[in-house]
């Protein structure tokens, strides 16, 4: 992928992302299905910052950087986040992201390698679509699975295209 593609991904997550959140309900911020799983409070909080913490720990070591408080810094800033402005949230990871990538060529994506948590080496662009994308992606389908176990009327719509479902024809 180039870097305009990983960084249109990114914004159609949000997109999608900020639509799931309109359809919040204050009452819902607490709702977990289940023991020992995150609120949706604490999911939101925590999209807030998944998708760039990982694409800063790449960059910060491609640079010989080692900041072991950059995931605490972030959690701590997600954690005092107003929760009422979760999209302006993720678009100032977006413009973070954008910031960071602006560093780097599309040959940089291919031919900078970097390591991932598990230890394993790959290339710039395929860590961060392996991580930084996914996670959005995956915490996306968990935010809408969460909303749709109260509110059955949302569909498919919502959670793949952030729009709602156009009325049924008669």
């Amino acid at each position: 992928m180039t870097k305009q593609q990983i960084l249109d991904s990114i914004k159609e997550e949000n997109k999608i992302l900020s639509h799931l959140f309109s359809k919040l309900k204050p009452e819902q911020m607490q709702f977990s299905p289940g023991e020992k799983m995150r609120t949706i409070e604490e999911l939101l909080r925590y999209i807030s910052y998944t998708g760039v913490s990982v694409i800063n720990w790449y960059h910060n070591n491609l640079n010989g950087v080692e900041d072991r408080d950059l995931f605490k810094n972030i959690v701590e800033k997600a954690a005092a986040m107003d929760l009422n402005k979760f999209p302006d949230a993720l678009e100032a990871q977006y413009n973070e992201i954008e910031t960071i990538l602006k560093n780097y060529s599309d040959d940089d994506l291919q031919t900078k390698i970097v390591k991932r948590f598990s230890g394993q080496e790959s290339p710039l662009g395929e860590a961060i679509v392996n991580s930084s994308l996914k996670y959005l992606t995956a915490y996306r389908m968990q935010l809408f699975l969460y909303i749709k176990l109260s509110q059955p009327e949302l569909s498919t719509y919502n959670c793949w295209m952030g729009i709602d479902a156009p009325p049924k024809k008669s």
